[in-house]
């Protein structure tokens, strides 16, 4: 498995090293120490090589993080080039963890008095400090990016800071997301940004306050256009987004298109549209095709913030290899972070939304699983509680969702053999499309063998062969 922490570094605010803005912020990794050396000794030392470590060996680096967290790649292999390369994808800075707005899909003024003590400013000298043991130990940053659960404008050094990450490292992307609550002055266009993400979503006060909570349209739009007509002005390449996430008080057709018009008024390059799981309700999903356009010269995209279907299942199929090797640990591990994926991903769903029969497949086999006596009462309980809002919604049969299962499983087995048969040798290809054959659930066969135990037989030794296949093409299944 890999995640972000296998090429990527989160500094929060008050200078300490993050596992990653999502689940794992709330784990601390390293806390600041002007003596220790935070490439050699760090982030490419002990610390994240544990990290790594872990997940080489398809193991969660700090399960009662991991099973919560969004950016668990469960089922991707792990990529030792970055370590190998002194490489980091990202350098996410968290200028600032206060904020004067509170959205819902965010901390609470609450929240960020009990989890994180003062300063609540990242101090500058605390930032320099990990640019200069980064560049002198010959690391690579392909993006430093100014974000995190505060507002990086209300930290007064954050452009010197952009300065600053320039002249370290010039060859890096500088980018930065704001609610655009600030005022635009010229010295930002010059500070060495080169990309601005404006944080806006809504084309009015009316359908912008309820996600924007205590946030001004106006005053944000205003910022927005203010500083791409003034970073245009000098002359400046900088790349600007606007950020738009998509609920059901902002997402009707005549707003998008609005939205696309206000979008040319500014003198925004891209606007990007976001599906997401987080926050207030959106019924309705969109894609490239479906948004509705004119020709405002703005770039369209739409991005998510979704669980990985993928990752979900690839997290079943591993709860259910553990519990065949009487890993019960394990299988707990995987089975609450595949539980915890779909309970995140649907938890904003009302009453009247269906879930996708995909999704209802996986949490019948995580509730089949969770009754492994392997599985302890206490983790049992929590499956259980977190998809209880969810299991009332289910249509598709238990045997139905085991024969969809089979179905994934016998696609799999075709997909691995395949690239076996790629290679010169013919007879392991072979060998694996006849155990295929044997394996293969037909529909001919379905009354025949239609007990729940048969099916499970089947997806077990589909399992086995798939694991065995993983292996000898050289892929951590």
């Amino acid at each position: 498995m890999d995640c972000h922490s296998n090429h990527s570094v989160f500094l929060r605010s008050d200078g300490t090293l993050a596992c990653w803005d999502d689940g794992g912020s709330r784990l601390t990794l390293a806390r600041f120490d002007p003596a220790v050396d935070y490439s050699r000794d760090v982030v490419f030392g002990k610390v994240f090589g544990g990290i790594r470590d872990s997940l080489r060996g398809g193991d969660m680096p700090f399960p009662d993080f991991c099973r919560d967290c969004l950016v668990l790649a469960s089922g991707a292999c792990f990529n030792p080039g970055w370590a190998a390369r002194k490489e980091i994808l990202i350098f996410q800075v968290e200028p600032s963890i206060a904020c004067t707005l509170e959205c819902p899909g965010c901390m609470t003024f609450g929240e960020r008095k009990a989890r994180h003590a003062r300063p609540w400013n990242l101090d500058i000298a605390v930032f320099e400090k990990y640019l200069s043991d980064f560049r002198n130990d010959g690391v690579t940053i392909r993006t430093i990016d100014f974000q995190g659960h505060g507002e990086p404008l209300l930290n007064r050094d954050v452009w010197k800071m952009a300065g600053l990450a320039k002249s370290y490292f010039p060859q890096a992307t500088i980018s930065m997301c704001t609610n655009a609550h600030g005022r635009y002055e010229p010295s930002q266009a010059r500070s060495g940004i080169d990309e601005m993400m404006f944080a806006i979503d809504g084309v009015d006060q009316q359908s912008f306050e309820p996600n924007r909570v205590r946030g001004s349209f106006d005053k944000a739009y205003g910022y927005m256009k203010a500083f791409c007509q003034g970073a245009a002005a000098e002359g400046r390449d900088i790349r600007t987004i606007w950020k738009y996430i998509l609920f059901d008080c902002n997402n009707a057709p005549e707003q998008l298109v609005r939205a696309q018009e206000l979008a040319a008024e500014a003198g925004v390059g891209t606007l990007q549209f976001v599906n997401t799981q987080l926050g207030l309700r959106s019924s309705r999903l969109y894609t490239p095709e479906t948004i509705p356009r004119i020709d405002s010269g703005v770039e369209i995209r739409v991005s998510g913030y979704f669980s990985s279907f993928h990752d979900t299942l690839h997290a079943v199929d591993k709860a259910r290899h553990c519990l065949s090797r009487r890993d019960a640990a394990g299988g707990a591990s995987h089975l609450l972070f595949a539980a915890n994926m779909i309970r995140r991903r649907f938890e904003c769903y009302g009453e009247a939304d269906a879930i996708p029969e995909d999704y209802q497949a996986l949490i019948h086999e995580i509730l089949d699983l969770a009754g492994d006596p392997q599985v302890g009462p206490d983790t049992r309980a929590t499956i259980a509680g977190g998809l209880h809002a969810l299991s009332g919604k289910l249509v598709i049969g238990l045997l139905d969702a085991k024969d969809r299962i089979i179905g994934w499983k016998n696609d799999e087995i075709l997909r691995l053999s395949d690239q076996l048969r790629a290679r010169p040798r013919r007879g392991v290809a072979d060998h694996a499309r006849t155990i295929l054959r044997d394996l293969a659930w037909r529909p001919g066969t379905r009354g025949a063998g239609g007990a729940l135990a048969a099916r499970n037989r089947t997806i077990a030794r589909q399992s086995d062969e798939i694991f065995r296949l993983a292996v000898r093409i050289g892929a951590s299944p």
